[in-house]
């Protein structure tokens, strides 16, 4: 059969044990009727995210350290997670002065973004500890650790139940200053630790000092693969991982030396 000059053919084979057939079409044209691109595949035309980066906390040269889904989730187990994949690639950097751990996939988020995708009804399910268990071991913590803070002045930074939580609805700024600010598991949620630090910092008084509990990412963690952290969450809201050497170039520029209490 031709058809504008072309002229084509079929070969049917059938297989020998009288499964389906086959059809291989063959054709010629005094035209190219197809056109095989023969140029070599950039991997940088497929990358969809910046090898290299630059540290939020130190301004050190950063590179990629690992991904993982947005669903990924502390209380994930094999085979059984809490919340299906996302299709959303979350990638983390590694700072090769401070070894602070970052991601940027949220730099752009507002208030209102996190309270959607992050903070809303389903958070309870990454957390459980959120609503209660937490707080009763914060308190505990400070009542056996520090009995001096009886009588206090004390803000409760960022745990969204009877405090001063910036991306909780509702919240109302403190318009004075404290002896001591709380901020409990408050660090690894920010994307901006030197905004964040400053935001905390502006609520003290001068002779006042900041209580905060972070999970530290440790060089075994980093040498066996972010990934495979299990703390390394963005469905928690897990985006910066601090080192000590993270910690006290953000509180460098506000005279703030951080110091640990549990070892």
């Amino acid at each position: 059969m031709r058809r504008g000059g072309a002229s084509a053919s079929a070969i049917v084979h059938k297989s020998a044990s009288g499964g389906n057939p086959f059809i291989f079409l063959t054709a010629c044209s005094e035209k190219v009727l197809f056109h095989c691109c023969t140029r070599m595949v950039s991997l940088t035309e497929m990358a969809v995210c910046e090898v290299a980066s630059i540290c939020k906390c130190c301004d050190g040269p950063s590179r990629l350290c690992g991904v993982v889904d947005f669903s990924r989730s502390c209380h994930d187990q094999p085979g059984a997670k809490v919340t299906p994949c996302a299709g959303v690639a979350v990638y983390y950097y590694r700072c090769e002065q401070c070894s602070f751990v970052f991601t940027r996939a949220f730099d752009g988020w507002s208030y209102d973004d996190f309270s959607t995708h992050i903070y809303n009804d389903d958070y309870v399910r990454h957390d459980p500890d959120y609503l209660g268990g937490r707080p009763a071991q914060n308190a505990d913590i400070i009542a056996g650790n520090f009995p001096d803070m009886s009588g206090k002045d004390i803000l409760d930074f960022g745990s969204g139940l009877d405090s001063y939580d910036p991306i909780a609805g509702g919240a109302s700024r403190p318009d004075r200053k404290y002896d001591i600010v709380v901020a409990f598991e408050v660090f690894e949620h920010h994307p901006e630790p030197h905004a964040l630090l400053d935001e905390i910092a502006s609520f003290l008084r001068d002779d006042g000092a900041i209580l905060f509990s972070t999970t530290l990412v440790t060089d075994n963690v980093l040498n066996e693969g972010i990934e495979r952290w299990w703390y390394c969450a963005p469905r928690n809201g897990h985006i910066s991982f601090f080192t000590p050497r993270a910690l006290a170039r953000i509180g460098a520029p506000l005279r703030l030396t951080p110091a640990s209490f549990t070892e």
